[in-house]
């Protein structure tokens, strides 16, 4: 099914997609928008179940990928923030032919950790616990407790949670079905041996006080002239919010870079 988008600048122009992570929707990068729009394409697509989606039925990792290849062009730039950033790496490694550079911001080929194999990443047992808690009568609730955790560390944690949710107030809440089946792709879902099939030009985005996806650089990440590593200092799981100025700075070199 194809998913409805909101589109902004020139039609003309390089094409960037950007997608949410759990619980929130494309809204939360309206002042990215601004910035890019003069330039480029800027496509905001909230994901099966979110936003302007909301409707749609929810879907695992694989379903959301048959609604992004029906909706999304060719030659486009893939952002994808934190669970944005698992579906934006699955859908460049399953659409090679599709995808002329992609970003991952907060995110990681392998979300929840593994301590046996020394991997960093958000603990599996908070993810059973959202499950544990998540019902169609609390899904507010479920979502302000995420936002806390994702601004935990960031000096301006506060402002932080404050300015996401200002961006969210007119956005309607997701569905329950699909925060269900977005923490269980979180959760389940190992990009970890597929990563050597990216072959376009990748910038991975990190906040350094992140702690659901603390940064891992390249150690994981291949180590290449098209594989670039950014980390900021002053941020926590979401540096487009705590540092926007560098955020957009990094992000521009980049599409000036590879997507002109």
């Amino acid at each position: 099914m194809k998913l409805r988008t909101r589109e902004f600048g020139n039609p003309e122009s390089p094409k960037i997609v950007m997608l949410h992570g759990w619980g929130l929707a494309s809204d939360v990068f309206r002042s990215i928008v601004s910035y890019l729009a003069p330039r480029y394409r800027v496509i905001l697509l909230d994901l099966p179940g979110y936003g302007l989606n909301n409707s749609i039925p929810a879907n695992r990792a694989y379903g959301t990928m048959i609604n992004l290849e029906e909706t999304l062009p060719d030659n486009i730039i893939i952002m994808g923030w934190s669970l944005g950033g698992v579906l934006a790496l699955r859908y460049t490694i399953m659409n090679p032919k599709r995808v002329r550079g992609l970003i991952t911001v907060s995110s990681s080929p392998r979300f929840t950790s593994l301590p046996e194999e020394h991997w960093p990443g958000t603990p599996p047992e908070l993810l059973i616990k959202l499950q544990s808690l998540l019902t169609q009568d609390n899904v507010y609730r479920v979502i302000d407790r995420f936002l806390s955790l994702q601004a935990m560390g960031s000096p301006t944690m506060k402002n932080d949670i404050r300015e996401i949710k200002d961006l969210l107030k007119d956005v309607p809440l997701p569905s329950y079905y699909e925060l269900q089946a977005g923490l269980k792709t979180l959760a389940d879902e190992d990009l970890r041996g597929c990563l050597t099939r990216v072959e376009c030009p990748a910038l991975h985005l990190y906040g350094v006080k992140d702690r659901l996806v603390p940064y891992q650089g390249s150690s994981v990440w291949p180590v290449n002239d098209h594989s670039l590593i950014h980390v900021f200092q002053n941020s926590s799981h979401a540096p487009f919010i705590s540092e926007p100025e560098s955020f957009r700075k990094i992000l521009l070199d980049f599409l000036d870079k590879y997507a002109t």
